[in-house]
């Protein structure tokens, strides 16, 4: 009697390849909007211009082909200056998340703390100190 080829491999059930937990999607979509206004900040302290690109398909007019074209993005900085103060709405989405009871800010006195603020704002995201706050959030056009 023959062995079937495939009894000799280990056979399982595949787990999904992306975690479907909304909490670490929220996670993970907050740490990355976080990372890029660091970027922001340290580029305005090194005075330099801060440039994101996206990608975008256009067809090519004469040949009907679909290309793929690096195109600049447009992001709009999260802080803010008033008076001799910076300070930074950490924002999930349109919406400023609550930091403390009736808070949605952090002051700063000079733009050079910012991408040490932000450092810290991620490690409490991955440390889960914003759990309570992204479940809280809902989806755009649900009640």
């Amino acid at each position: 009697m023959t062995k079937s080829l495939l009894s000799k491999l280990n056979i399982t059930e595949a787990p999904p390849k992306h975690p479907t937990d909304p909490l670490i999607q929220r996670q993970n979509k907050l740490i990355a909007r976080l990372e890029v206004q660091r970027e922001m900040a340290r580029c305005l302290v090194e005075n330099e211009e801060f440039k994101a690109f996206k990608y975008k398909y256009v067809i090519d007019q004469e040949t009907g082909i679909k290309n793929k074209v690096r195109v600049p993005k447009q992001i709009k900085p999260w802080f803010y200056k008033i008076d001799e103060q910076y300070f930074t709405p950490i924002k999930y989405g349109s919406k400023s998340l609550e930091l403390a009871k009736g808070l949605y800010a952090i002051a700063v006195k000079d733009s050079t703390a910012l991408t040490g603020v932000y450092d810290v704002v991620i490690e409490a995201v991955k440390a889960g100190e914003f759990d309570s706050k992204l479940m809280a959030i809902k989806a755009v056009g649900k009640k």
